[in-house]
């Protein structure tokens, strides 16, 4: 009776293993199932919006105020004030654009848009190797764009260093960023050091801030407050 009864259970353990679903590939390998993670965003090209104030800690600024500038052109020894279309962008500008975007010869991929030279904004049918001159041109080109928006944007007298370094401003963040900015609307209202101070509000990538943006609005804010 007994080999009976155990000859009835291996039968029926037997049909039940017949009868179980076969293991889906998913239950098989549970490792299969991971989704990859998502490829991280590529920085944009300039800081996001103006930021509120500058970042403190207990009343100290967390980003520089001034940055080095190795002025090319002459200084006055007193201010002296222009409309914007009097003025050609000077070359302590060009310098720190020049510095602050470094020399790439090569086309290079940043924020899904492809840039070469001095961060130029490469159009349909520019060659993605280039000279050095060819950046040089590349950059003249796009500081014409930039001092037409200051001149468009700017409705009072300013000195070179002021206009030259809203132009260098522009050339990184964009017209349509420059022409709602802090700094031109004080610089309408003659609030040069509020206009100033304007440049380090610019300092933010993805709501973050970033040292190498904080030290190019500090250079720009140097060449802008210099007569």
């Amino acid at each position: 009776m007994r080999s009976i009864l155990a000859l009835l259970c291996v039968a029926l353990a037997a049909l039940a293993t017949a009868c179980a679903p076969a293991p889906t590939e998913e239950a098989a390998a549970p490792e299969a199932m991971a989704v990859s993670a998502p490829l991280p965003i590529a920085p944009t090209l300039a800081p996001d919006t103006e930021a509120d104030s500058i970042p403190m800690l207990n009343g100290v600024p967390l980003v520089p105020l001034t940055g080095e500038v190795s002025f090319l052109d002459a200084l006055e020894p007193q201010p002296v004030f222009q409309l914007p279309s009097v003025y050609n962008t000077n070359h302590t500008a060009i310098q720190i654009i020049k510095e602050e975007e470094q020399l790439r010869l090569e086309a290079y991929e940043l924020g899904g848009l492809w840039l070469i030279g001095y961060g130029h904004l490469m159009l349909e049918g520019e060659d993605d190797v280039i000279t050095e001159e060819t950046a040089d041109a590349f950059l003249k080109e796009d500081l014409h764009w930039c001092e037409e928006s200051i001149e468009r944007y700017v409705d009072v007298p300013v000195t070179l260093n002021e206009f030259s370094a809203m132009v260098a401003f522009c050339y990184n963040v964009g017209s349509g960023k420059t022409r709602g900015s802090s700094i031109v609307k004080r610089v309408n209202n003659e609030d040069r050091p509020g206009a100033a101070n304007a440049f380090l509000l610019w300092n933010r990538m993805n709501g973050i801030v970033m040292q190498a943006l904080a030290k190019r609005r500090a250079r720009e804010r140097t060449l802008f407050l210099t007569p």
